[in-house]
This record gives structure tokens, sequence and C-alpha cells, in this order.
């Protein structure tokens, strides 16, 4: 392990990138889990970083902890470095999101007692099959910090191996979790050879605005959807790998019923 030099380091805040947004669920948490793309635990002078691959790497293999019997390797599933706590603002696009907590401000601590918050000792875990890094913060409490790549690549920080259960996901604006999968998500693509700012029909190009005016229901409504949507996760590489991490039912405002799983079936086969 190489957090030697955050021994006996007081925990000053909690740092969110990417917070979890829900409607009508406060901002970063589910339950008495911190949820986030990435996360940062700031000590006297160093910082903790969790980052996940899915969201802000190339590459897609977490923190190399070891190798099985069979030689496979075995990873964290996010990759997680110390770096000075200065430094932390350069490692994320300034337009991130960003949620900062004290460890007061977490129920999930507040609820094994109030000591200090020092950092004492770490190891590594397992819950649910996956590896987890586990973090002693308190006299009486270890944390887990596990990858969530069911939850869109979040990272989880837990107290005492608990995991937040998400049952289904409902987008219903660009800002929410899972945003991305909106209509009106600012993410453009071309389809046959046109530009289109957004899927959402009021960024439909002629000769399909007409079809706009129609309901979600429609057959013709739903088609021209299905290419759009099919077009944007095919162009936006990270965006494809997002889609195929889901794996909770989703309902998307404004995307018929279905039409989110269709296209992940479709889009599984190529």
């Amino acid at each position: 392990m190489v957090l030697e030099q955050l021994l006996i380091q007081p925990l000053r805040r909690i740092e969110l990138i990417q917070p979890w947004r829900a409607a009508g669920n406060r901002s970063g948490v589910v339950s008495g889990s911190l949820l986030a793309g990435a996360m940062a635990l700031h000590f006297t002078d160093s910082a903790l970083v969790f980052r996940s691959p899915l969201r802000f790497a190339a590459c897609q293999t977490g923190t190399v902890i070891g190798f099985r019997p069979d030689g496979a390797v075995q990873t964290l599933g996010y990759r997680f470095d110390v770096v000075p706590s200065e430094d932390v603002g350069g490692l994320f696009g300034a337009c991130e999101p960003r949620l900062s907590l004290t460890p007061d401000q977490w129920s999930g601590l507040c609820r094994v007692g109030r000591a200090q918050s020092v950092f004492l000792s770490a190891d590594l875990g397992q819950h649910g099959g996956a590896n987890c890094l586990r973090l002693r913060l308190l006299d009486r409490c270890w944390c887990s910090v596990m990858y969530r790549r069911d939850l869109d690549g979040a990272i989880e920080l837990s107290p005492q191996d608990e995991r937040a259960e998400v049952p289904s996901i409902a987008v219903l604006s660009p800002d929410d979790e899972f945003g991305w999968l909106h209509p009106a998500s600012a993410h453009p693509f071309v389809l046959d050879g046109q530009y289109w700012r957004t899927a959402h029909p009021r960024d439909w190009p002629w000769p399909f605005a007409k079809v706009a005016q129609s309901q979600p229901a429609s057959d013709g409504y739903r088609a021209v959807m299905r290419r759009a949507l099919l077009a944007r996760f095919t162009q936006h590489e990270r965006l494809h790998r997002r889609l195929f991490a889901m794996r909770q039912p989703t309902t998307v405002n404004g995307v018929p019923e279905g039409l989110i799983q269709e296209i992940q079936n479709e889009l599984s086969r190529l």
C-alpha cells in the first residue's frame, strides 16, 4: 500500500467531482453513501484521488493490485493516486460540477460517531465479488471505496462495506444522473450528412421537423428518435461505453419506453 504518507493525518474535506444527481435527492448522496464520478479525500497536505475510468480515462483498467493464480490481473476498477492537495483542481475540467463536504457533513461518518476523522490504516477488501480499498478514518469505523460500474462508473464511499442500492433510474433532464441519455444532452452528431446539435425534437432538422410535432408514442417519432440516438452513441465512444455499462431499468423523459434498452442491445451486436 502506498498511503503511508497520509497516516495519522486528519481528514479535512471530501470533494466530489460530478456528484450523483437524482431528482428529489441530496446531491452526491444515496442512502449513507457518497457517489461521484471522481472523489478527493483532502488531508493536511495531500489528497487521495479516485477517478472513474468510465468517465475520465481513455484507459479502462483500474489501478492494478495483484494477479490471480491463473495470471489474470486484479484491479480496483477505479484509478487512485496520492497528490498534493492543491493539485487536485488541475486534474479535472473547470466546468465539472463539484461538491465539497466536511467529514461532519457526511451522515455515513456521523452514524458511527463524531470522533476526529484521522486516517489510521488501509487495506484491501472485497464486496460483491469486486475488490475495494478500505480506509480506517475513525477509531471505530472502516470505510470502503468501491467502483460502481453499474451506476455509470461512479466511485462510492460508504461506511462499513455498505452498498447503495438504486433499483431503477429516471432521467428527467440532462442535468440528472445519467443525463447523457436525455435527448437534449449536448452531444452533437451527424445523421444523413446533417449536423444535429442534440437529439431533442426542437433540434431535429428538416425533413424531420414535422415528425417532431407528433406524440412520443407514435411510430414516426420513435423511428426518428431511434436513428438519432443510435448516431449519437455510435459517434461518441465514451457514451458508447457508458451505455454498455448500464444495468438498471431506465426511463428517459422524451424517449419512448424500451428504446434505450433496444439501442443498447443493437449496439452490443456490432
